[in-house]
């Protein structure tokens, strides 16, 4: 049984735009307490020794890339929202706790090029979600202070106009996501693709959901040194309570932290750090499977340079 619709959403924000998105959306602090509290769990029975202070410091510059997908394939017994608005709030509340953290960026994949093979009415579906959850985006980030940055547009886009406006409206936000649009590789090396990417920031983190791979959405250069966290659950609102987003987010910081120096530049100063992860990852063959809490609903997997980690949550 679905929840609210976008009629009764968009009548409900009325024509001056004071909506109140508190009643979606946990406050800062409750988001800060939680981290606290599941960082310090994650250290706890991983056995790492990272500290926190260090890290709340590293959230400022973490970049994370979600790759949104299951939207269509999960299921849940009590929607907030109907099936059009789902997905819109996943990812609102997603930058909501990014925010909360004290992280300045995020990618965001909205859709792929190869999206379109799929058919003229499957994606027209996706045309008509963006359609409906683009103002409830600008209000959101106008009233809290977000820029939103459109990429991957060709002025023939079929929502052109309408993210245009969003981007004319949010310019002055000091967390900035950056939502991709028709993504494909290809893209990337057109000169003026390259003039925008230029100044975009590095990925750190890149997170798919509901498959474990990443295909149509590789960003060449920008994920150079770029981890790869998997969540085995779709980006819908109603499948995520804020702490299961806290806990996803506290993941992607430690899959940062567990290859720090590592991608790309790797160099190795004694013969007994080389025989120790020798031993952790041929010997041991580490593959750590954690609880975080009793009933878990969410399952994540990160890589490290010694072997696997499974939390659930």
């Amino acid at each position: 049984m679905c929840g609210v619709n976008a009629i009764n959403l968009m009548d409900e924000q009325g024509q001056s735009g004071d909506f109140d998105y508190d009643k979606f959306f946990t406050s800062p602090s409750a988001i800060q307490n939680d981290f606290y509290k599941i960082w310090n769990k994650i250290i706890q029975r991983t056995g790492l020794d990272i500290r926190l202070c260090d890290n709340l410091e590293e959230l400022k510059n973490l970049v994370v890339y979600d790759i949104l997908d299951g939207n269509r394939s999960t299921l849940v017994s009590k929607s907030m929202f109907s099936n059009e608005l789902e997905c819109v709030f996943y990812v609102l509340n997603f930058i909501h706790t990014l925010k909360a953290l004290g992280a300045r960026y995020c990618y965001i994949m909205i859709h792929t090029s190869y999206n379109r093979e799929r058919g003229k009415k499957e994606f027209n579906r996706i045309l008509e979600r963006i359609s409906l959850g683009a103002p409830l985006i600008k209000k959101y980030a106008i009233q809290n202070n977000v820029r939103c940055s459109c990429i991957c547009l060709t002025k023939n886009y079929e929502h052109i106009h309408l993210l245009n406006n969003i981007m004319d409206s949010t310019k002055n936000g000091d967390f900035h996501t950056y939502f991709l649009f028709d993504y494909n590789e290809k893209w990337i090396t057109t000169k003026y693709a390259r003039d925008i990417f230029n100044s975009l920031p590095d990925i750190d983190v890149h997170i798919r959901h509901t498959k474990f791979q990443v295909s149509g959405g590789w960003i060449p250069e920008k994920m150079s040194h770029s981890v790869f966290l998997y969540s085995q659950n779709g980006t819908i609102y109603s499948n995520w309570n804020s702490d299961e987003l806290v806990t996803l987010v506290a993941l992607a910081l430690l899959a940062k932290q567990l290859h720090q120096g590592e991608l790309l530049k790797k160099t190795y100063h004694t013969k007994e750090e080389i025989k120790k992860r020798y031993e952790l990852r041929e010997l041991d063959l580490l593959n750590k499977v954690i609880y975080l809490r009793e009933s878990p609903k969410k399952l994540f997997i990160i890589g490290s340079p010694t072997g696997i980690y499974q939390f659930y949550y």
